[in-house]
């Protein structure tokens, strides 16, 4: 799996990650993300050597999008597009269009819903 490195993580979620299991280290374990830009917040986990990651995203308290077990990744990538845009794209094996989580001027979660996946 590609990942980018855990400075580029913790830079685009502005945060260092919380480790679910506190003896483990990047990248063992399930790591977590969080970032509020207003009302909206976005929680996203992953764990590296597992291949697989997790997005929710929320409006107050309220769980507006999630999803889970993404899994086996192929790809992650920060995107540092122009000055007033960042965001993280996200491939999953076996689904040829990116998962994107935009994370600055606004927080965006967005994905192709034409992708299949058989059962």
């Amino acid at each position: 799996m590609e990942i980018p490195e855990l400075a580029d993580l913790i830079w685009l979620f502005e945060d260092d990650p919380e480790c679910m299991h506190g003896d483990l280290t990047w990248p063992i374990g399930l790591h977590s993300f969080r970032l509020s830009r207003g009302a909206v917040s976005v929680l996203f986990s992953i764990d590296p050597a597992a291949g697989e990651a997790y997005i929710s995203l929320y409006i107050g308290d309220d769980e507006v999008a999630s999803l889970g077990r993404l899994r086996p990744l192929d790809r992650l990538r920060v995107d540092r597009g122009r000055s007033d845009y960042e965001a993280m794209k996200l491939w999953v094996q076996g689904i040829g269009e990116a998962i994107t989580l935009q994370t600055k001027p606004a927080l965006r979660l967005s994905w192709d819903l034409k992708a299949s996946v058989d059962w």
